[in-house]
């Protein structure tokens, strides 16, 4: 007879853990949960990886948590045709960029490794709020992190600084675009 402890434990053993992701694609409409621990898994992401011009995805809404499988939908659909985020474009050395909205250049941003807001651990930042960017509110209270889950595959949460803290809104994600 086993303890409910052993059954516990052969149960997580039996479990799949995937740590690397091989296309953004498939984490479109993945759960937070489910991306805040594939993002833990992974390592700073670094833009040479990412390439010049990385296409972005949005993969997931924060504060749906909750109520995820009814807002999978519209995120997956958002995500598809919908989005006017792009990506991101990093210039050359990585260590700041602009963000591609309808085919524009806009929203400059610093890149540097700071620790997360989630859990400490060094990530990739990109931050809005430096003044000679010129941003405006609420891009300036903009901090998003990457880490690397795959080869020229990062993800990370999308943060914004309200009222001296930062809040969750949203998971994203970058990949290398490979030439045709």
């Amino acid at each position: 007879m086993t303890t409910q402890s052993e059954q516990h434990a052969a149960a997580a053993g039996a479990r799949r853990c995937i740590t690397q992701v091989n296309s953004l694609d498939d984490l479109v409409g993945a759960h937070p949960d489910a991306l805040r621990h594939f993002y833990e898994a992974g390592k700073p992401a670094d833009p040479a990886e990412l390439g010049d011009a990385p296409r972005g995805r949005l993969l997931a809404l924060q504060p749906t948590v909750g109520f995820h499988l009814a807002t999978r939908p519209l995120i997956t659909a958002l995500a598809s045709r919908w989005m006017p985020w792009k990506g991101n474009e990093f210039d050359h050395g990585g260590n700041s960029g602009t963000n591609l909205v309808f085919g524009s250049k806009v929203w400059r941003f610093k890149a540097q490794l700071l620790p997360s807001e989630l859990d400490g651990a060094p990530t990739l930042a990109l931050t809005y709020g430096e003044r000679a960017f010129g941003n405006p509110w609420p891009v300036s209270a903009l901090k998003d992190e990457l880490r690397a889950v795959g080869p020229g595959v990062a993800i990370g949460p999308m943060l914004l600084k309200w009222q001296e803290r930062w809040h969750h809104v949203l998971w994203f994600g970058l990949t290398r675009v490979t030439p045709q």
